[in-house]
């Protein structure tokens, strides 16, 4: 209780000071607000959430290969050794679909980038919670081979 009412008296008595005697020095802050401008050029949104929520914003799509996570999908089939390779999957209901290399696939809208001949590579493009672009690639190994 002391120690506040010293801290006020002090601050009363620093009031008077500024607004004292001619013959006396104004006491000036050390911090002018009106030199200071904000520029929020090259920061980022301070109101905007670190955590995107992609999936809410994606509506689902007509194409089945869309509808289902990619770890959903299962390769039965590769037909390789030509110019334009193709790839059998079926989907999370067991429904079958032809793949070729640029098919996209998966609700993270993956893209067919290799079919080998026990494989099929996927890339997927997503945004990490900084705005990144990262792309992650997932293979799909034929039913035959994973066991």
């Amino acid at each position: 209780m002391i120690s506040v009412l010293s801290i006020g008296l002090s601050a009363l008595l620093l009031v008077q000071n500024v607004g004292g005697e001619a013959g006396e020095e104004a006491v000036r802050p050390a911090f002018d607000p009106m030199s200071y401008t904000y520029n929020p050029f090259g920061k980022r949104d301070p109101f905007e959430s670190f955590i995107r929520r992609g999936d809410a914003e994606r509506p689902s799509s007509d194409n089945p290969l869309l509808n289902y996570d990619l770890n959903k999908f299962r390769l039965t089939g590769v037909v390789w050794g030509m110019a334009n390779p193709r790839a059998i999957v079926r989907d999370g209901s067991n429904r079958g679909h032809i793949i070729g290399r640029g098919t996209r696939i998966g609700r993270n809208r993956g893209r067919v980038v290799r079919i080998l001949r026990d494989r099929v590579v996927v890339a997927e493009e997503f945004r990490d919670p900084l705005g990144k672009l990262v792309v992650s690639e997932h293979s799909m190994l034929l039913e035959s081979d994973r066991k």
